[in-house]
Parts: structure tokens; sequence; C-alpha cells
């Protein structure tokens, strides 16, 4: 539930100042005549983007949003995906994990496990994967993958890295943390936070060099937002803002998609009901969006500009 302010808090938020001059946005909305459910992530490779989807659909999209489906060999859902300079590596249902090196032709890797995969991510020559009941594939290649043990209870929802280390969050409320990708060390935030911030479970985790966010819902549908630096103490902030009468209003749908503006030095969500909110380091100066009707699943920044895609195999850009 978010937490309701003093009085006196709330008659200061009034008067502190918005910023005036606001990012000028021009969107571009391409949709599909499909009715399937839709994208679920969306990735850089080489100069190009790639979206997932559900039924095995994986799309290529050019910087002017013109896309093309180069894949669609795999009759799983596809839940997530991951690019570096060398390849490309999608994963879903069923354990499947597909890989290409030239973002035209997909192989499929050998995963070892028939659960469904969620998140990808990439450290020191290290890919890991998370999947469901709490499995952790590595791999240094991409094409064959191991499982190793961990004491994960949930199934494994998202992944991410910075330098220092591998982080994750499960759908149990775990958040778990590793320095080399096998020893992992878990903490179930829900328990460790229980009186202090409300029950959150959890979507997605981002992590950069200086912050680590979580993404995800109260047990009222309201969006849980949680902030890092190491991992280790969890803040969770606010998502109100000012609308265009200045008035407090606060995000209210659903969070599902994360991507950081570094030039900005903010976090960009892609949120149900077609609501963008950003989320720079001045709290007070968060920033609220409506695109669309459509839910929003991911969202990418590359070159002052993001894409994102959603329900219905739609894609919106945002040209800062």
């Amino acid at each position: 539930m978010i937490k309701i302010f003093r009085l006196s808090i709330l008659s200061f938020m009034f008067f502190f100042c918005f910023a005036a001059n606001s990012v000028k946005a021009e969107y571009v909305s391409v949709r599909s005549d499909s009715f399937s459910i839709g994208y679920t992530d969306i990735v850089k490779f080489g100069d190009k983007f790639y979206a997932v989807g559900t039924d095995g659909r994986i799309d290529c999209i050019s910087k002017s949003a013109e896309k093309i489906t180069v894949d669609k060999s795999s009759k799983y859902k596809l839940n997530c995906a991951y690019s570096n300079d060398e390849i490309l590596i999608v994963a879903g249902d069923n354990g499947i994990i597909l890989y290409s090196t030239d973002g035209k032709s997909f192989c499929k890797s050998e995963s070892g496990t028939n659960k469904n995969i969620n998140g990808i991510t990439f450290k020191n020559g290290l890919l890991v994967a998370g999947a469901n009941e709490g499995t952790i594939l590595i791999s240094k290649n991409g094409k064959s993958w191991d499982t190793i043990p961990a004491k994960i209870k949930g199934n494994i929802l998202s992944l991410s890295a910075n330098t220092s280390f591998f982080i994750g969050v499960s759908d149990s409320g775990e958040i778990f943390k590793s320095s080399d990708g096998v020893k992992w060390e878990i903490k179930d935030y829900n328990k460790e936070y229980a009186g202090f911030n409300s029950y959150s479970k959890f979507k997605k985790i981002l992590a950069t060099q200086n912050s680590i966010v979580i993404i995800g819902a109260h047990n009222d549908g309201t969006p849980s937002i949680l902030f890092s630096s190491l991992g280790n103490v969890w803040v969770e902030r606010i998502p109100f803002y000012q609308d265009e009468h200045g008035a407090i209003c606060y995000l209210t749908k659903k969070p599902n998609g994360i991507a950081y503006d570094s030039l900005m030095d903010e976090f960009i969500l892609a949120c149900d009901n077609g609501e963008l909110f950003s989320l720079p380091s001045c709290s007070k100066c968060n920033k609220y969006k409506k695109i669309s009707e459509i839910d929003l699943n991911a969202i990418i920044y590359d070159d002052n500009c993001v894409f994102i895609v959603g329900s219905e195999f739609s894609l919106f850009t945002q040209r800062l």
C-alpha cells in the first residue's frame, strides 16, 4: 500500500520547483495485426534491436522502427533476451534457449532443463540464466549450459549484473547476489522488511554501476519501486509526480520493464496501460507520460532514444 505522507510533508511538496523544461518526446506507434499476447523483452544487437515474445517470435527492428520477423522456429513463449558484441541469446518456456551470431539465423542451445527461463545476464565472461524453481544455469559461450545448485526457493523472474556482482529476484520475494555466478547469497526481502515496507511482489531488476532498482507491485496492486546502492539495504521510492496543474499525483499502474538513461541519470519504467514513469536522481522531479492504452512490457535506452515493446506486438519509440 502506498504510504500516506503527513500533512506537513504534503504541504512542502506543493512548493517545490518542478522542472520547467521537460524533455520533449516524439512517439511512433507500430502496431501488428496479430492478436497474440505480444512482446516480452527487447535488446540491441549490432545496429538493430531484437524483440521477443509469444509464439516463439523474434523480430528485428531498425532504428527507424521498421520491423521484420526473423525467427519463429520455437513453439514456446520467449521471455527474455541478452546480447553483446558477439552473440544474441533468447530464452523462454520449457528450457528453450536460442542463439545467433548474425541476427538472422538461430540455433538451439543445450540448456539441460525444461523449466521456464525468465532472465539472462552476463559478467566477466560468464552468462547466467534464471528459471523456475530457483534454477540457475551458467555458460561460457551461450551454446551449452550447466545447472548449478542454488537454494533459491521461488521462480527466478529477473537477473542483472554490473562489474561487481550478479543480482536477481524471485517470485518468493527473494533477492540473491553473487560475485562469481556460482555461490549465491539469498535474502528474503519481505521477511527482512516486514513492518517497515509493504509486501512486494517482484517483477524486474536492473543493476547499474551505482544503483540497483527492483520494480513490482504491492498486494493491493500499487507499484513497488526499491532502490539500493550495493544490494544490501533497500529503500522504497514513492512514485509521485506533479501533473500539468501542479497537483500531486501517484503512479498507479504496474511497472513491467526498466531502462537506464545514463546521460540524464534516470531510470525509465514501462508500465501497464501505456504509461511511462521516469525516476531521476532527484526524487521530487519524477515524470509521468501516457503514450497508449497498450500494456508496455519492456524498454531499452540507446543513443538518446528509447524503444518500448508491449502487448499485441506493439512498438513505441521516444526520441529524447
